[in-house]
């Protein structure tokens, strides 16, 4: 099963004041009786069947990870919703290898008194809290040891702070390392957390390659070849899976690391990380031609132009010694700074500081001749030639149809190879365009809201092309059969930066990834050897390439018109991964009625085309004038389809995110019967075999199958296919006894490890990174005074 920790810790169940029901607790734990638990439900409104009368307000995490070693300081807020003073026990599920010795736990500054409990005992406590809470959420948690600690008072209508902190021992395959902070809690929470920040210290004694967090969009700073830190921070944060983090020390220039899960329907999915060691001395960067074409119309005047410059500024002052240079300037005319490549010599860039300096806005906006004008001289074929393109508006003279600007541009950058990045500028920019002007030509986009700072996203931007490592990559892999494999087309790999490939895979065995390049005029080869399995390990990698597929998908028909056969794949892929598109209403707006499994998930076609049109636009279309749309809406699609591409995702309106459930690589969707449905059980033909949950075929199915374990803790009410076979899991009067339940232990192995301070510490091979909260915390009152 999928070991997991949760973050955060909730303390919940806090509502038998209301009804005067009264909680037993015994040394192994909180024992809820459920006859007494029984006429509070039957008086219970359905709709406050979810409240919550503890909520989590604020979450910090800090990871200081010092070669294999984890040191975790998290700090919680959790605020009674309620009228009355509450107790509490705050239940921590430990990671394998935590360093007990290390731990502490403070309540609102005082050190609080903990037991710690092995394994065995904390999974008795985790079945009783089960089978009388009727809660499968906790059957993940089954096989972990734990801490418990009594928690009070927790004020009416006020805040506490939890603080926890411990040691662990991470392991290590090969030469990458996973942290893994899970936050999706499954009821045990808010919809929200108001402030989320997750701040990860790395220190390696090797030099470090990948950084990567395939499931949120971390900022990675490094401090030199073997310190970086690695940050999330989010306001209004609401927790959807888990905080995966992976670190890479390359044995050699660059590193190649691979990634495989099968699902059970025996599909194979893959994740490729490819990124250069952080090392400066060691690592080759290439010198590059730069180019920066500055929109200095009239619409640009005032803040704008002068955040421009102030970027402008930045970019030439950290141009490498090596590089060259050019700066154009376009309004009616296009104005050179000088004619042809200038080298970044400390007295040319002063020199065109100055020229920055005097910039100035005006004029109309004429893109097709910036753009010759920028490619007009060829780079060389040793040099890679980077171009920066930043526009806050439409063209207005010269040519003004964009088709024909693209066409122009891609003939002419035939001849010198050039890279195009372009920048837009407010909600006046007609983004098909730039963006399939920068796909067209080797870049990207990136864009900001018109009351965003540009300065900073543009230093940004510049900053990930800065010092390009390798260029005109290529990737063959061997082991399996390959197949949808992005990003279609690959990118130049830069110093800081990394490559992740996702794909689709069949057949197991030994293979290699082979990375073919050039460090400038050079050719380079590597050879990694890698091993495509069976295993079941990495349960994200289906929907991480599904959601960048459909990323792909959507920005082909936005950039180049809709396709039916694209339109199937994009809905087929929606539905079965519960990802947010235009054309499953269903994740898309809460006014649209909630097709279920086994209903239609699509809007009628023409229906669809209506609405679709204003968030598409043209599609591509040789239209000289803005497409269709507001620009706000344009920008938000650009920005939104791209974080896709890159594995991120669209965030779900709370009425679609109750409908919709994630375990492991599966997604649920409730039903008209209030049952979750497995989304790959619709036409599968498969007659469910009915099982009551906790009852005795629950039990054997729970000893037979563990895997599943993974899968049912979404729900007592589910349906769920697994091995060629469907299982409904339907809710029993009978209430399963606890000593009846099977040792459930996770499917990977176990293994020791050298342990700090001279023990052995033992660790799960895939271990999952961090222990940073509280898993479920159960409230206990004092009887009310009988009525009078």
């Amino acid at each position: 099963m999928n070991r997991r920790l949760v973050i955060p810790a909730v303390i919940a169940l806090t509502l038998a004041f209301f009804f005067g029901w009264r909680a037993q607790t015994f040394a192994q734990g909180i024992i809820i009786d459920r006859q007494e638990i029984q006429p509070w439900i039957d008086r219970l409104p359905p709709q406050s069947i979810d409240m919550q009368p503890i909520t989590l307000e604020s979450e910090s995490i800090v990871v200081e990870l010092d070669d294999q070693f984890a040191h975790v300081k998290t700090t919680q807020i959790f605020r009674n919703n309620t009228g009355m003073d509450v107790e509490g026990i705050y239940i921590f599920p430990l990671p394998p290898g935590a360093d007990i010795s290390d731990f502490a736990l403070w309540f609102d500054g005082k050190k609080l008194t903990c037991e710690t409990m092995e394994a065995q005992q904390a999974a008795q406590i985790y079945r009783d809290i089960v089978s009388k809470m009727r809660d499968p959420g906790l059957l993940e948690y089954v096989g972990d040891g734990l801490i418990r600690a009594n928690v009070y008072p927790i004020p009416r209508n006020g805040t506490k702070q939890v603080d926890l902190e411990f040691d662990w021992l991470l392991p290590i395959d090969g030469d990458l390392m996973r942290l893994e902070l899970p936050l999706k809690l499954d009821g045990y929470s808010v919809d929200r957390i108001e402030s989320l920040v997750i701040t990860v210290n790395i220190t390696s004694p090797d030099t470090l390659g990948t950084i990567y967090s395939p499931t949120h969009e971390v900022r990675v700073d490094h401090n030199g070849p073997t310190s970086a830190t690695a940050s999330f921070e989010e306001s209004s944060h609401r927790p959807s899976g888990d905080f995966v983090l992976y670190i890479g020390r390359p044995e050699k220039p660059v590193g190649v690391n691979l990634l495989t899960h099968v699902t059970s329907g025996d599909e194979g999915y893959f994740l490729a990380m490819v990124a250069p060691e952080y090392d400066e001395s060691n690592t080759t960067v290439v010198p590059k031609d730069f180019a920066c074409v500055l929109d200095t119309s009239g619409s640009m005047a005032g803040e704008k132009i002068e955040q421009a410059k102030k970027a402008l500024g930045y970019i030439f002052q950290n141009l490498n010694a090596d590089d060259r240079f050019r700066l154009m300037t376009f309004a009616t005319d296009v104005y050179p700074y000088s004619d042809g490549w200038t080298d970044a010599t400390r007295e040319n860039v002063s020199d065109v500081s100055d020229f920055i300096d005097g910039i100035d806005a005006g004029g109309s906006t004429n893109i097709d001749g910036a753009l010759q004008e920028a490619l007009g001289y060829e780079s060389g074929g040793e040099r890679p030639m980077y171009v920066i393109f930043l526009t806050d508006g439409l063209p207005t003279v010269g040519e003004r149809n964009t088709a024909k600007i693209i066409e122009n541009t891609n003939s002419t950058n035939s001849r010198v190879d050039g890279r195009i990045f372009c920048f837009g500028v407010g909600d006046d920019v007609d983004y098909q365009f730039i963006d399939r002007l920068a796909r067209e030509n080797g870049g990207y986009t990136a864009n900001v809201a018109p009351d965003e700072d540009l300065e900073q996203p543009l230093s940004d931007l510049y900053a990930k092309i800065k010092s390009p490592v390798m260029t005109d990559l290529a990737v063959e892999i061997t082991g399996a059969r390959i197949y949808d494999m992005l990003p279609d087309e690959l990118p130049d790999l830069f110093l800081g930066s990394q490559l992740i490939l996702a794909g689709r895979f069949n057949g197991t065995g030994s293979g290699d990834v082979t990375l073919t390049g050039k460090v400038g005029s050079r050719d380079v080869r590597y050879r990694y050897p890698v091993q495509f399995t069976d295993e079941r390990a990495n349960d994200f990698i289906p929907r991480h390439w599904a959601t960048r597929r459909v990323g792909y998908l959507l920005n082909q028909i936005r950039l180049y018109g809709e396709n039916e056969e694209v339109v199937d794949e994009i809905v087929d892929l929606a539905k079965r991964y519960g990802i947010v598109t235009p054309y499953t209403s269903m994740l898309v707006t809460e006014d649209i009625p909630t097709p279920m499994p086994g209903g239609p998930m699509v809007e009628d076609r023409v229906e669809r085309g209506s609405w679709l049109g204003d968030i598409f636009g043209s599609g591509g279309s040789a239209n000289p004038t803005a497409p269709s749309g507001s620009g706000e809406a344009l920008r938000m699609e650009s920005r939104d389809v791209a974080a896709m591409e890159a594995g991120g995702s669209v965030d779900m309106a709370q009425g679609s995110q109750e409908r919709v459930r994630y375990a492991g690589d599966k997604t649920f969707y409730l039903n008209p019967d209030n049952y979750w449905v497995d989304s790959v059980f619709e036409g599968s033909g498969l007659e469910p075999t009915h099982i009551a949950y906790l009852g005795d075929e629950y039990i054997k199915l729970l000893s037979d199958k563990p895997e599943l374990t993974d899968y049912l803790i979404v729900s007592d009410r589910m349906i769920v296919v697994w091995d060629k076979a469907a299982y409904q899991i339907d809710p029993s009067d009978e209430q399963a006894d606890p000593s009846k339940w099977p040792a459930v232990v996770p499917k990977e192995a176990q293994h020791s490890s050298a342990a700090r301070h001279g023990k052995a510490i033992p660790v799960v091979a895939w271990i999952l990174g961090i222990a940073v909260a509280g898993v479920v915390a159960f409230v206990a009152f004092k009887a009310l005074k009988a009525k009078a």
